[in-house]
């Protein structure tokens, strides 16, 4: 009998020791991102004199909610007007955008309304409509921006100047996210975790690396290297264009680098739970790598949303424990790694600036979040994906740049 009870003391010591090891790696991952990850701020370093012409390009498709906002920001940009334009590229919207964006045109010489033309066999819309604004531009940078974006007056000079300073040919934001539902606030932190556990952003800035992690909702790119590789056009048939242009940009020898800002400019990129679902469905599978580095990603949330209170509870049922000190020693470990994970997820609720609430519920967000990644791997291996009303077809290898 203490031969058994021994061998069982041994078996939670070891779960314990494997629980607390594989916390202690994720963790040193996200960190480890986190020191590496460059936040700029708003500067004032750009010789205004000398900018360069700037484009400014925000493709808009049933935008009417938020195109007012967007334009608003970019309205009020501390850049020099005669060296700025602003287009906006209607895809066929089937709301008031294209109204609004005319009425905020009347007193803005430099805001222009483009109406795209019908989607081409063989494209999917956004890139189409990047493309036509892109051709329209005649600047000596492209600025590709989402229209669910607010910039601040400081965002175009700033990220000029960082660009310049890195030398960078390509530079992608990662904006400050707004999360107001239920749901954004539940998954949208926990996606990001995932992000940065599984993901190394740091090889985006390294030419050696083919690694290309952008965030298409700000792209700011050389005109010069933009047309080299292409542009829109050569990644026609992507749903994750953004991401695709930047492996052509990398692959071409120009210079890419990622930054992050809190203060620069902000998204709130869902509004409600079916755009969440349809937006994540269609990224997940890109953000991860593919079908398989995802299905680890969700497979592996599961594991930890289980055994950050299964562990400590299975160890603590022992009915020897409180008379055996490598009981007690198994449960004092895996407790602290549960307890780790639980103030990881206390912290991003912070920094997201929502209720400690959300991150007590991280096993319920963790779940939820791979059931999304499931679904978006099952998108992908049909060939398609539904978003802004329309069907997206992916092609074979598309998730790796190869359309």
């Amino acid at each position: 009998m203490t031969a058994v009870s021994g061998g069982g003391e041994l078996l939670r010591l070891a779960i314990a020791i494997l629980w607390a090891c594989a916390i202690a790696c994720l963790l040193w991952r996200a960190l480890r991102q986190f020191r590496a990850y460059e936040v700029i701020g708003p500067r004032r370093d750009l010789d205004l004199g000398a900018a360069p012409s700037l484009a400014v390009i925000v493709p808009a498709r049933d935008e009417a909610a938020v195109i007012g906002r967007c334009l608003a920001g970019l309205l009020a940009q501390d850049y020099p007007a005669g060296r700025l334009r602003l287009i906006v590229v209607d895809d066929e919207s089937r709301d008031a955008t294209a109204a609004i964006v005319r009425r905020m045109a009347r007193g803005a010489a430099h805001l222009t309304l483009l109406t795209a033309r019908p989607l081409p066999p063989g494209w999917t819309g956004k890139p189409h409509a990047c493309w036509q604004g892109a051709l329209a531009a005649e600047s000596d940078w492209l600025c590709f921006m989402d229209a669910d974006t607010c910039a601040e007056p400081a965002l175009m000079r700033s990220a000029l100047a960082a660009a310049l300073e890195h030398d960078a040919d390509m530079i992608s934001l990662e904006p400050a996210q707004e999360l107001g539902s239920f749901w954004e606030r539940l998954i949208m932190p926990a996606g990001l975790f995932a992000v940065a556990c599984a993901r190394d952003l740091r090889r985006t800035a390294d030419p050696r690396a083919p690694d290309a992690s952008v965030n298409g909702q700000f792209l700011l790119v050389r005109g010069a290297a933009y047309f080299a590789v292409g542009g829109h056009a050569a990644v026609r048939a992507e749903v994750c264009e953004d991401s695709a242009l930047a492996r052509r940009i990398k692959a071409a020898g120009y210079r890419l680098r990622l930054f992050g800002t809190d203060r620069l400019v902000r998204t709130r990129m869902y509004g409600d739970l079916r755009s969440l679902w349809l937006g994540l469905v269609k990224n997940a599978s890109e953000v991860f790598g593919g079908a398989l580095p995802t299905l680890a990603v969700a497979l592996g949330g599961i594991a930890v949303a289980a055994a950050a209170p299964l562990v400590p509870a299975w160890i603590a049922a022992d009915p020897g424990m409180a008379a055996s000190p490598v009981a007690l020693a198994a449960l004092a470990l895996a407790a602290t790694a549960s307890l780790v994970v639980l103030a990881s997820q206390l912290a991003a609720a912070r920094y997201f600036g929502i209720s400690w609430g959300y991150g007590m519920l991280f096993p319920i967000a963790y779940v939820a979040a791979a059931v999304l990644a499931f679904h978006s791997v099952l998108a992908r291996a049909r060939g398609r994906v539904l978003w802004k009303g329309r069907l997206c077809r992916v092609q074979r290898g598309a998730a790796h740049g190869k359309s």
